[in-house]
């Protein structure tokens, strides 16, 4: 579904107005674009938490997430740009013979034996990482002796949203494309909410449920084509500590 399409009537901002029975008066272009990117951000969050083993990204964009940075010897902090970097996913270095390796990644809270200040103290090879706020903390802070510094940090992220501007009208959202209505269900519910029009609530919410619904369980289930794991486990299930003739029992288990 297209952002608008004045002529057809067949983008989201005309799919809004079909359900609250109002138009670019009533309820602006600009506050329809800025509910309209509310849920487009809605909608990221909830297939970011479930898309499991295929990572999602907004088809919008033109390039893969990843990004890369130069190291400088001796700094263990780098800032994360929160406004793009949604959710990391990796993150590796660049070694002096020009191969990027992968870091562990740790929390604070792993180092329970030492002070940080103390853990990987002395500057060198880079092996761990933490996120913290917007930053990203190495250790051991990078040695050029180690290191390639030049585009030597490599990540690997989630992003938000391509956001749509008032003036979009081709540009469609960039999530599968069965799912697009919900741009203009919830804005409409958010409208009728603020405008107590009760009758449209009764309406809107319930298709909005079931198109979330459906959502998350699509984006759940996207990697099929990645096999379940099966073996035989054997069991007694404590048939031999009393002494049973039935001593084992084959059963399937997952891992």
């Amino acid at each position: 579904m297209v952002f608008s399409d004045s002529s057809l009537s067949q983008g989201i901002v005309q799919d809004i107005d079909s359900w609250l029975n109002t138009d670019d008066t009533s309820y602006p272009i600009a506050q329809k674009v800025r509910d309209v990117n509310a849920w487009y951000d809605r909608v990221i969050s909830i297939i970011v938490s479930c898309d499991g083993r295929w990572q999602f990204d907004d088809s919008n964009n033109t390039d893969l997430p990843i990004a890369t940075t130069s190291l400088v010897s001796g700094q263990q902090d780098y800032t994360l740009d929160g406004s793009d970097h949604f959710e990391v996913t990796r993150m590796e270095v660049l070694d002096k013979n020009g191969s990027y390796y992968l870091l562990d990644p740790i929390d604070e809270h792993d180092v329970t034996n030492q002070a940080l200040t103390e853990f990987y103290k002395t500057p060198g090879r880079p092996v761990k990482y933490d996120k913290r706020g917007s930053s990203i903390v190495l250790y051991p802070a990078p040695s050029s002796s180690h290191v390639t510094t030049t585009k030597g940090l490599k990540l690997y992220f989630q992003r938000g949203a391509s956001h749509f501007a008032a003036d979009d009208t081709t540009k469609t959202p960039g999530f599968n494309p069965l799912f697009h209505r919900i741009l203009s269900l919830g804005p409409a519910l958010d409208y009728a909410s603020k405008n107590e029009l009760t009758t449209k609530i009764k309406i809107i919410q319930p298709r909005l449920d079931r198109l979330e619904a459906a959502l998350i369980d699509s984006y759940s289930n996207r990697s099929r084509d990645e096999s379940v794991s099966l073996r035989l486990h054997k069991n007694d299930y404590g048939a031999r500590s009393i002494g049973s003739d039935f001593a084992s029992s084959d059963r399937v288990a997952f891992y």
